[in-house]
């Protein structure tokens, strides 16, 4: 096996599928990725069992067909450090890599030893616009939380029916909730997906993709990839009930000037979440007391309901704010203690963030 390509090119290929190597694993086979050089392409594969992704280029010089499993972390540390073409040649056990200022070995796998790509039918899959979906992921996904004790909760809801994709998050401090009209097909479907495999689409450059779904599995195929990925399954939370429908306390308010008042004021709060307190009525005006010093600020909105006194999480509102697309915002409260809705201009998301229990 014998190939030269450009560094610069491999590497993003690469990158993508590093980023689903387990950095700790029971199965040390998993920590290495399969290249395979075939009909004038290289493919790059790799996988952790439960999501596997592949990469697929052309642009490379192969004068010898054939397949390498290697150490994945290993080569792409050397990878970065590397400018100008590569040469990869596959010797007895092991493979030498050359690059303009010198060479280094990696050791061989044996191939029949990592695990095989998925299979998978693309007639089987819906053609759809990348960017739309892959905007729709970007306004929710933060919000899915890293603590694997929270497992109903570790992944996005996808709940498709009759030509409307319902996506849903949470972490149950805070919600949110996006609709969009997608073509996929006429049999509806309601799964819950890892964060892993959603994080490689919004990376994705397609300008379109094909997304399918079975009973155990969705996967994703690009014009140079295919990534698959195992299904949560778990009893998502019900989303519906946590949406208020009387909040009719209506604060709009400019997205900019908020987030900096919030992080000022912030700055005086002594916990995790950056708890501050929010008082609206014929003024506005946001403050915090702490054993680290005390803060206030009079922030410039239109304001219409009753007179308000909410503790919340800066930090969580921060978060969501940057991710609404319009500076104008709206902000609807209850009652005190009851969660409120953050939208933009556009209404395309909502949010919903609970308050903080002061003791």
């Amino acid at each position: 096996m014998l190939f030269k390509v450009e560094t610069e090119d491999f590497l993003k290929d690469l990158s993508s599928v590093i980023q689903i190597i387990p950095k700790h694993t029971t199965f040390p086979i998993l920590s290495n990725i399969r290249i395979e050089a075939v009909n004038k392409k290289i493919c790059v594969f790799g996988t952790d069992l439960d999501t596997s992704i592949s990469y697929t280029t052309n642009l490379v010089d192969i004068e010898e067909d054939g397949i390498m499993v290697i150490p994945a972390k290993t080569l792409y540390s050397m990878m970065r450090e590397i400018k100008g073409k590569t040469t990869f040649t596959k010797e007895e056990s092991k493979v030498k890599v050359e690059y303009s200022h010198g060479y280094f070995f990696l050791p061989l796998i044996e191939e029949e030893d990592f695990p095989l790509e998925p299979e998978i039918k693309k007639e089987d899959a819906w053609k759809i616009n990348t960017k739309e979906i892959k905007e729709s992921i970007d306004k929710l996904l933060f919000i899915v939380p890293e603590d694997s004790a929270k497992r109903n909760m570790s992944g996005m809801l996808w709940e498709y029916s009759d030509g409307v994709l319902k996506m849903v998050a949470t972490d149950s401090f805070r919600l949110g909730y996006k609709e969009i009209k997608i073509d996929f097909g006429e049999e509806s479907f309601r799964v819950v997906i890892p964060p892993k495999i959603l994080k490689q689409v919004s990376f994705s450059e397609s300008k379109e993709m094909w997304v399918g779904v079975d009973e155990s599995r969705i996967y994703y195929i690009g014009d140079r990839f295919t990534m698959v990925s195992r299904l949560i399954k778990v009893d998502f939370p019900n989303y519906q009930s946590a949406i208020p429908e009387d909040n009719n306390n209506i604060l709009n308010i400019k997205k900019d000037s908020l987030i900096s008042s919030l992080r000022r004021i912030s700055v005086f709060s002594d916990d995790k979440n950056k708890t501050v307190i929010l008082n609206i009525g014929q003024d506005i005006s946001l403050g915090i007391s702490s054993e680290i010093g005390e803060g206030k600020e009079e922030l410039k909105g239109e304001y219409n309901g009753d007179e308000i006194t909410i503790a919340l999480s800066a930090s969580y509102l921060i978060e969501i704010l940057h991710k609404i697309d319009s500076n104008d915002v709206v902000l609807r409260f209850g009652k005190t203690n009851t969660p409120f809705l953050i939208e933009g201009e556009k209404k395309d998301t909502l949010y919903i963030l609970m308050p903080v229990v002061m003791e």
